[in-house]
């Protein structure tokens, strides 16, 4: 039995008996039983009650593929996957092809090994929020990405904007707050040569369902869309897939971006007390905003103000 059929039965949120499942797909209770163990184990909070039988403590309405618009852009769709970063990487090493040919897109229902920046799990639960990643071999070398995680942050903050979230801010490098808690994290990850070509993978993970999600898992204060708005996955990953490919067109043509200028409306860290995690060491001070190359300046206790790039530091605002 394959296991989304039977999560696409408790998408609705509602409860179903064992004997109604059994019926449904042509297999014992027991089987049921066992099927329903799996699915926990792979993290799907699943409510029991003896007088009901069970229920997924959300509901959601599956990714419909037809409904993500982005022409002639190759889109992989998975129930369940280890990481959309890694099938995308795996479309654009299948083609063989050049940019912009080469240019693909990977979505799942869930991750199992979804992780996020500096080796951190990124939480996934099933069919209740939106994982996807694009990903693209460029003529342009690894230096000409030095912005594109704030690019794409900015991206991600305008388009939730668009579609109904408020108070949307970017915590540098590349996580997205709604009303001061997390939203959304973005990794990009990235190899080849400085000068003239690499390979470049962006993941985008957005929460959409709150009640999915649960504080001991994320450890901090989290947010989801339907917080704010009713809106599909699809509409927002439509309109992610199409920026990204134009903003990775841009660069490979040589054009700048129009949207670091937008950075200090979606500046969630300037003018906050921060700590600053280099290794071991931790570095206090308060947040001045970017340099000309997109790196976090710190104005330290003493007066000096530094320089901090994404690769190096993790950022916690007091």
């Amino acid at each position: 039995m394959d296991n989304s059929v039977l999560i696409n039965y408790f998408s609705d949120g509602e409860w179903h008996s064992g004997v109604q499942l059994a019926e449904m797909l042509g297999v014992s209770r027991a089987a049921i039983w066992k099927r329903i163990q799996k699915l926990e184990a792979i993290g799907l909070k699943i409510e029991r009650e003896q007088s009901k039988g069970y229920r997924l403590k959300y509901s959601f309405d599956p990714i419909d593929e037809a409904l993500i618009k982005v022409d002639g852009i190759d889109i992989r769709l998975n129930a369940i996957t280890g990481s959309t970063n890694t099938d995308a990487q795996n479309a654009v090493a299948e083609k063989k092809t050049q940019w912009p040919d080469n240019f693909s897109a990977a979505l799942a229902e869930q991750q199992t090994v979804g992780r996020g920046r500096r080796g951190r799990n990124w939480i996934s639960p099933y069919g209740a929020n939106l994982y996807m990643s694009c990903a693209a071999a460029l003529p342009v070398g690894a230096a000409s990405l030095e912005t594109l995680s704030l690019e794409v942050g900015i991206s991600v903050a305008q388009v939730l904007e668009d579609k109904g979230v408020t108070d949307v801010k970017v915590k540098w490098p590349n996580d997205v707050y709604g009303d001061g808690k997390k939203l959304a994290g973005i990794l990009i990850e990235v190899d080849g040569d400085l000068s003239s070509q690499c390979n470049v993978v962006i993941g985008i993970g957005i929460n959409f369902t709150n009640s999915s999600l649960h504080q001991e898992d994320i450890g901090q204060p989290f947010t989801a869309v339907d917080q704010y708005t009713d809106v599909r996955r699809e509409e927002v990953a439509t309109a992610l897939i199409r920026r990204i490919y134009e903003r990775l067109n841009q660069i490979v043509l040589g054009k700048t971006s129009g949207l670091l200028p937008e950075w200090e409306r979606y500046d969630f860290l300037t003018g906050k007390a921060v700590t600053v995690f280099l290794g071991a060491l931790e570095i206090e001070g308060v947040a001045e905003g970017l340099d000309g190359r997109g790196n976090i300046q710190i104005r330290l206790g003493d007066g000096t103000l530094r320089a901090f790039a994404g690769g190096e530091v993790s950022v916690r605002a007091k």
